[in-house]
C-alpha cells in the first residue's frame, strides 16, 4: 500500500507543479509586455521631481492615507529612474516571490514532506488563485495596486514561516537576526493597507492569545513583536490623511452596516470558490496526505478548531469590512485578490486542524487501492482540465499574449513614448491604446481636452509637457 502511495503522491506533485506552470509561463511572458499605467503610476513620480523625495511622500501621509510603506514603494517605482523596463521585471519578481513565499509555509508547517511535495502544494494554491482571482492585473503587473496588497501578502507569509522558525533556532544571534527581520516585515505590512494591517494585526492577537491561554507562556518574540505592531499601527492612525478617504460616501462610517455586508459578501464569494473550482477535490487529496502524517508531523496543526475557524472567518470578513466602514463601497478586484489568497491559504490549514482533532494520535492513513488512487488522480485530472479550460482567468491570459493583443499593447506605448520624446511641442495629443490586455493594463487612460483629469496633468508633468490629452478625433473613428 505505501508503494501504491509513494507512486501516486510523487505523480501527483510532478502534475500539481505542471498546473503551476501552465497560468506561470503565460504571467511571466505577458511581463516583458507590461508598462507604468497613467492611474498613479507617473503621478507619484511627479510629485516626486516636484517637491523631492521626502516632502512628496509627507504629502500623501498627511493629505490622503497612512500607508506609509505604501507610499514609500510608489514613490520609488522605476520612473524615479526613467526606467519602463522596470516594469517588466517587477511583475517576475512578484510572481517567483509569491511562490517562494507559499513554499515556504507549506514546508515549515509539514516539515516531514518532501521539498517536491512542498512545492506541488505551493502549486495548487498558486493554480487556484490564477484561476478565480478578481483582477490579474491588479495583482502583478499594475504597481499602484501590488505594492499594497500583493506585497504585504506576500510579506505576511514570510512573517509567519520567521516566527515558526524563530522557535526552532539554537542560537541567540540566529533568534536575534530573525526576530528583526520579523520586526521589519511586520512593519512593512501594517503601512500597506488597512486590509493587510487588519490581517496581522488579528494573528498577532491570535498568537498572543493562543500562546497565553494554552501555554502559559510570554517569550521575548512576543513582547517584542506588540511593541512594533503598537509602533506601526500609531504610524499608520496618526495620519492626518486617513480621513480624507472617510465621509465621501453617506455609508462610509457605518460600522453596523460595514459588519453585515462584510459577511454577507463573504458568504457569496466563498460560494463561488469553493463550488466553482476544483477546490473541494484538491481538499479530499490534501485529507490524504494528512493522514499518512505522524501526530508529531501534524503539531503546527495541533490548536482547537473552534479558535482556527474563528480566526479563520475573522481573517477573512476583516478584510472586506474597510471598504464598506472608509468609503461605504464594494470592495475593490484588488481586495477580493486579497480575501481569496487568504481563504486558501486558511482553508487547507483548517482541514489539517480539524483532521488532526479527529485523527490525534493515529499515524495510520487510509486503506486505498491502486484502483482507488487512480479514480481519484483522474477525478483530479478531469475537474483540473475542465477548470482550466472554463477559467475566464486563463481564457484572459492566453488569449492576451497568443493572439497578439499583449504585443500590439506594447508596440502602442512605445509609439506614445516616441511621440512624446520627438515632439517639441508644450501641448501634445497622443492617439488612445486601441490594444487593451486587460490580464496586464489596468482600464484607465489620460482624456481629451474636455475632459482633462489628474492623469493628463501627471503625464504632461512627468515628461516636462504643458499638457497631454487624447486626439479626439481618434476616439470618433474607434
Amino acid at each position: 500500500m505505501n508503494k501504491f502511495y509513494r507512486k501516486y503522491r510523487i505523480l501527483g506533485n510532478w502534475v500539481n507543479i505542471l498546473m503551476m506552470v501552465s497560468v506561470l509561463l503565460p504571467l511571466l511572458a505577458l511581463s516583458y509586455y507590461n508598462h507604468p499605467s497613467v492611474a498613479d503610476d507617473y503621478c507619484y513620480i511627479f510629485n516626486v521631481f516636484s517637491k523631492g523625495w521626502p516632502a512628496a511622500m509627507n504629502q500623501y501621509y498627511t493629505e490622503w492615507t497612512g500607508r506609509y510603506f505604501g507610499i514609500l514603494l510608489n514613490h520609488s517605482n522605476p520612473l524615479l529612474f526613467h526606467s519602463v523596463k522596470g516594469f517588466k521585471i517587477l511583475p517576475v519578481v512578484l510572481l517567483i516571490a509569491l511562490i517562494f513565499a507559499l513554499y515556504s509555509l507549506f514546508r515549515h508547517l509539514t516539515p516531514t514532506l518532501s521539498r517536491i511535495a512542498h512545492l506541488g502544494f505551493a502549486s495548487v494554491v498558486f493554480y487556484l488563485y490564477i484561476l478565480k482571482m478578481a483582477s490579474i492585473s491588479e495583482a502583478f503587473y499594475w504597481m499602484a495596486a501590488f505594492v499594497t496588497y500583493t506585497v504585504p501578502n506576500i510579506f505576511t507569509l514570510l512573517w509567519i514561516v520567521l516566527v515558526l522558525r524563530w522557535y526552532r533556532q539554537d542560537t541567540q544571534s540566529g533568534k536575534i537576526l530573525v526576530g528583526v527581520v520579523s520586526a521589519f516585515l511586520l512593519f512593512a505590512v501594517i503601512g500597506s493597507s488597512e486590509t493587510n494591517l487588519l490581517i496581522i494585526v488579528l494573528l498577532v492577537g491570535a498568537w498572543w492569545v493562543y500562546r497565553l491561554l494554552f501555554h502559559r507562556k510570554v517569550d521575548i518574540l512576543m513582547i517584542a513583536t506588540i511593541a512594533v505592531t503598537a509602533v506601526s499601527c500609531y504610524f499608520y492612525f496618526s495620519s492626518p490623511g486617513n480621513q480624507a478617504r472617510i465621509g465621501g460616501n453617506p455609508l462610509g462610517g457605518n460600522v453596523v452596516f460595514s459588519f453585515v455586508a462584510s459577511f454577507k459578501k463573504l458568504a457569496i464569494l466563498s460560494f463561488d470558490w469553493i463550488f466553482r473550482t476544483p477546490l473541494i477535490l484538491f481538499s479530499f487529496a490534501w485529507v490524504v496526505v494528512l493522514s499518512r502524517l505522524s501526530s508529531g508531523a501534524r503539531n503546527y496543526f495541533s490548536i482547537p478548531v473552534w479558535y482556527a475557524v474563528l480566526l479563520y472567518v475573522g481573517v477573512l470578513a476583516a478584510q472586506l469590512f474597510p471598504s464598506y466602514y472608509g468609503v461605504g463601497i464594494e470592495p475593490t478586484p484588488r481586495v477580493i485578490n486579497c480575501v481569496y489568497f487568504f481563504f486558501l491559504i486558511g482553508w487547507f490549514y483548517v482541514i489539517g486542524v480539524i483532521f488532526h482533532y479527529f485523527k490525534k494520535g493515529s499515524v495510520s492513513g487510509f486503506s486505498f487501492s491502486m484502483l482507488r488512487y487512480g479514480i481519484v488522480y483522474v477525478a483530479l485530472l478531469v475537474v483540473t482540465g475542465l477548470s482550466f479550460y472554463r477559467s475566464p482567468n486563463v481564457r484572459l491570459i492566453y488569449t492576451d499574449l497568443l493572439r497578439g493583443k499583449a504585443a500590439a499593447f506594447d508596440k502602442e506605448m512605445n509609439s506614445r513614448y516616441a511621440v512624446i520624446k520627438n515632439s517639441k511641442e508644450a501641448i501634445i495629443y497622443l492617439p488612445p491604446i486601441k490594444a487593451k490586455p486587460f490580464s496586464i493594463f489596468y482600464d484607465d487612460d489620460i482624456k481629451i481636452k474636455s475632459q482633462s483629469n489628474t492623469w493628463n496633468w501627471c503625464l504632461a508633468g512627468y515628461f516636462g509637457k504643458e499638457a497631454i490629452y487624447l486626439k479626439e478625433e481618434s476616439i470618433g473613428k474607434e
